[in-house]
């Protein structure tokens, strides 16, 4: 019985630890928000709506990475394949 409870203990305490470092899988980088949830954050190939959408970010996204090229409001930032700009007041800082 102690054998199992050890075991159950084991396998819980990891799968716990996995969690945690899933979760923290984008730390270190930007999440969108403010972004509806049937909507998308917009990528552009300037700094403005002017430019043309280059491609775009699903709601709550994390991974996002912010290049320190800024224009005002507006930042460089790579998403998956995609690389443009967007305004920061829609993304946030996970540390």
């Amino acid at each position: 019985m102690k054998s199992i409870l050890f075991s159950l203990t084991l396998m819980f305490g990891l799968l716990g630890a996995l969690t945690a470092a899933n979760a923290c899988a984008c730390c270190g980088s930007w999440q969108v928000v403010n972004v509806a949830k049937w909507d998308v954050l917009n990528i552009r190939s300037g700094p403005s709506t002017k430019f043309q959408i280059v491609g775009h970010i699903p709601p709550g996204a994390a991974c996002v990475s912010r290049h320190k090229e800024c224009r005002g409001r507006w930042c460089r930032v790579s998403y998956a394949d995609y690389t443009g700009w967007v305004n920061v007041r829609y993304l946030r800082w996970l540390p």
